[in-house]
């Protein structure tokens, strides 16, 4: 079997691995440089196995209605976005319902635990080496109303102030003092990019080509059957099965070939900066209030969040990079002058990705991930890879495919 995939980030390459396995011919085609060139290249570096949710939860509308153009709000709406907006919206609210939310939330949860366990054992067999941290996060609370509105809701372990600081002594230099936290064990941190860029070089060595720098310009579906990709240069390639993995792209894609996805993009904001003048980094944790995830990732300081509806726009506005680093820096005074970055994240109204097949014959989704692309990609490659070669799916798929959107 030949098999294409479009997208070269977390979704694109983890979906190539698992289909060369099972002995496909797999090409990659990205119009990126090299590996994980956009939403892939800096993410918070949370696999958030425990601790990922769903953002449409009636808890995060009720916070974003309030004020959702408030310029330091942790997600805002823009001109841009209005478009696109309002009909992700009208399925979006029905999702947030408390019951609605619940059953999305332990749908993330079943494909994230599986997920771990695809890439625990991806890593460990390839031995990757991605600054890995296993040790569990935790998830910060500035106030002691938030902190105990939180505790109030979980079962998982809290901690004081001076836990806090036990765990992560680096935190006794933070310009403020955390309220409490909560502990998640089953999460871990580690660098995207560094999988992505290693996983691809495996490829290579397995015989995977990666076209980079190759941009797609329609998919055909020849009448004899397979697809036929047609690049932005003229050439096409021909295969049986084409693999949709690129992010934010994949809704106007698919919608030339008449698949309609409610999938729209939301950019994300992330800052990188190196340890060795900043003094003791923090690290695995996240700002629960602000909305943001840190983490040490080997020689680096990387901080993430605060999203943008603004349509394809991938502008970085000054003052959003500044309030990230304005937050980032509440928690690490001493942090070196970073880089910026924007990534535009694909995200549904209800929470889980949309993976598997589209309704057209050789054409197979890996998309939605939002921003657990980290968390989820591994296991979502494998079941796409499982059902496209006919094997039965390791876990339930109810609420990951596009028949829940129909």
């Amino acid at each position: 079997m030949k098999a294409l995939i479009l997208g070269g980030g977390i979704a694109g390459l983890t979906t190539a691995w698992y289909l060369r396995e099972t002995g496909a011919e797999v090409t990659v085609i990205d119009r990126g440089r090299a590996p994980a060139s956009e939403t892939s290249h800096a993410n918070g570096g949370h696999i958030s196995t425990q601790s990922g949710k769903p953002w449409t939860g009636p808890a995060e509308f009720t916070q974003f209605l309030r004020h959702p153009f408030e310029r330091g709000r942790p997600v805002r709406i823009r001109r841009g976005g209005f478009p696109q907006l309002a009909p992700w919206a009208m399925r979006a609210l029905p999702s947030a319902w408390p019951s609605r939310h619940r059953q999305h939330c332990e749908t993330l949860a079943r494909l994230a635990a599986y997920s771990r366990e695809c890439f625990d054992a991806l890593v460990s067999e390839q031995a990757l080496d991605i600054a890995l941290d296993t040790r569990g996060t935790y998830s910060l609370y500035r106030t002691p109303r938030a902190f105990a509105r939180a505790r109030r809701n979980t079962r998982l372990e809290t901690l004081g102030p001076g836990e806090i600081i036990e765990q992560e002594p680096a935190l006794a230099n933070a310009r403020i003092k955390p309220s409490g936290a909560i502990h998640y064990p089953g999460d871990a941190t580690g660098d995207c990019l560094a999988f992505c860029e290693q996983l691809a070089g495996r490829l290579v060595t397995r015989g995977v080509r990666l076209l980079w720098n190759t941009g797609a310009r329609r998919l055909e579906r020849p009448a004899g059957g397979g697809v036929t990709l047609v690049l932005a240069n003229g050439d096409a390639i021909a295969a049986d099965v084409c693999v949709i993995a690129n992010g934010a792209d994949a809704a106007p894609f698919l919608r030339r070939l008449g698949v309609r996805l409610p999938i729209i993009p939301l950019r994300g904001y992330t800052l990188t900066a190196l340890l060795a003048d900043g003094g003791p980094a923090p690290g695995r944790f996240a700002d629960a209030e602000r909305h943001i995830v840190l983490a040490r990732l080997g020689d680096r300081f990387r901080a993430a969040g605060m999203a943008d509806f603004d349509g394809f726009s991938r502008d970085a506005p000054a003052a959003r990079l500044a309030q990230l680093e304005r937050h980032a820096r509440d928690w690490y005074p001493g942090m070196a002058a970073p880089e910026f970055w924007a990534c535009l994240r694909p995200i549904t109204p209800d929470g889980p990705p949309v993976i598997g097949a589209s309704g057209l014959p050789g054409v197979w989704l890996h998309t939605g991930l939002g921003p657990l692309g980290w968390t989820l990609a591994c296991g979502a490659a494998r079941l796409v890879a499982d059902e496209i070669t006919g094997r039965k799916p390791a876990i339930d798929k109810s609420g990951l495919t596009r028949e829940r959107f129909r």
